[in-house]
């Protein structure tokens, strides 16, 4: 199985300063070894290195996922990409597939062993630093149990050198439950410590975990109706979200950071760098060096460039659309604007019109543009506010399945095509590695 210690402590030692020592004496005391992460001293350090891991693994494992729907597209000499653009995304040899994974491993095991240390320290100095740290634990092990359960198809929890059995894909449901459990856990603490930041970051976050919980039974076995979902628990986080960020006129953003300091954007390296992908033709246009030259996703009603997509590669492209962009460039994971779109979608889904209206209204009220009053249909309104409102935070395959949208690359013989709802395979790292899939048995 991967290996799932390594990483994490070449990353907590990172938060170490080593000066003017050397390190290949064996009998440096600053030499780390896991005990040294149990100590209260490196609790923060733990937690920070768990953050770190997580905000790495994001950035590697969005990218397949999106560049396999109608958000990236590729554009460079790698052909596993081109494959994953054709919408094979359930091939386990896929070298862009089998990349990210151990990412997903290490910072899945990290972000829980930070939870267990904390936890532990906790339970002997129940002081406010602790507690605060184990409430940032719990997020950020929360989001990344939600990354697995909206990106994977299967998952195997091993426990470094001790092979987990796969979850399979008809249980993948209980990663989201797990990341859902992990984020309570997180907004108790921190309103324990009187944190109100840090818990509206985790009910942010647990309101996406909610509805991509509701996501996740309208896709599988397969997707069924209109794709629209319910979701109460994921309303009632969005309300408290949107309050306490000032209110419906408050446009907050849940941002992951890069830096040289910590780690960087995978995806913005791809994309922005050595550019083996792009943001789809149908969102922007290209020159003849495939560099994006303009917008050509419009807005619905006032038909021009639409703002939302402006603002998101804004950002993307380090503060305007048509620089190349760098590669420490943010993530964001969870927004107001999200928390609308919820609220929106359970209105619509429980046939209250009129909330409906109200929650886009207040999404395009951020922008300046023309509020909605019927032009196009409710369900057009939803796919194209919640396309451009949520575009490069992982969500746009899932609803690509859920609507029924097909991306024009996707070839006839792709599970996309043909089964859609699949989401990214357990990697030939880990079956090549884990006694439970590599049909060697796990022995006595």
């Amino acid at each position: 199985m991967i290996k799932q210690l390594k990483a994490p402590a070449v990353m907590l030692a990172a938060t170490v300063a080593l000066t003017g020592c050397d390190l290949l004496d064996v009998s440096n005391p600053n030499n780390l070894v896991e005990a040294s992460i149990r100590n209260e001293a490196a609790a923060s350090a733990v937690v920070n290195g768990s953050l770190a891991l997580v905000s790495s693994s994001i950035s590697q494992s969005w990218q397949p996922y999106l560049v396999a729907s109608d958000e990236l597209y590729w554009i460079g000499s790698r052909d596993a990409w081109g494959s994953l653009d054709q919408g094979f995304v359930n091939d386990p040899l896929n070298e862009f597939i089998d990349g990210p994974f151990p990412a997903l491993g290490q910072a899945r095991w990290m972000s829980d062993e930070a939870i267990e240390i904390l936890a532990g320290h906790v339970a002997e100095s129940p002081s406010t630093a602790m507690t605060y740290d184990l409430a940032r634990a719990n997020l950020y092990s929360g989001i990344q149990y939600m990354l697995i359960g909206e990106t994977q198809e299967d998952f195997a929890f091993s426990d470094k050198t001790e092979d987990g059995p796969p979850v399979g894909p008809a249980n993948m449901f209980q990663v989201l439950d797990g990341a859902i459990s992990r984020l309570d856990a997180a907004v108790s603490g921190a309103n324990a410590v009187g944190d109100a930041d840090l818990a509206m970051r985790a009910m942010a976050i647990r309101a996406r975990a909610h509805q991509s919980r509701a996501i996740w039974d309208a896709i599988n076995p397969s997707p069924s109706g209109n794709g629209v979902v319910n979701a109460a628990a994921a309303a009632a986080d969005a309300n408290a979200v949107i309050t306490a960020a000032g209110g419906v006129t408050a446009d907050w953003t849940y941002n992951l950071t890069y830096s040289s300091g910590t780690v960087s954007n995978s995806m913005a390296s791809w994309v922005n760098d050595r550019k083996e992908n792009q943001i789809d033709l149908s969102i922007v246009t290209v020159n003849a060096a495939n560099d994006i030259n303009g917008i050509a996703l419009m807005d619905p009603i006032d038909n021009v460039a639409d703002p939302a997509v402006i603002r998101i590669l804004n950002q993307w492209k380090g503060g305007n659309y048509l620089s190349k962009g760098g590669v420490y460039e943010p993530m964001t994971i969870s927004s107001t604007r999200l928390m609308h779109l919820i609220l929106a979608e359970n209105a619509l889904a429980g046939g209250n019109n009129a909330g409906f209206t109200e929650h886009i209204n207040h999404i395009r009220s951020l922008d300046g543009s023309t509020l909605f009053s019927g032009q196009i249909s409710n369900m057009d309104m939803l796919t194209h506010t919640r396309r451009v409102n949520v575009m490069l935070q992982g969500l746009r395959l899932a609803d690509m399945y859920r609507f029924g949208i097909q991306a024009s690359d996707w070839s006839s013989l792709a599970v996309t095509s043909s089964g859609p709802g699949e989401m990214l395979p357990i990697s030939i790292i880990e079956i090549r590695a884990n006694c439970h899939l590599n049909g060697l048995g796990c022995g006595g």
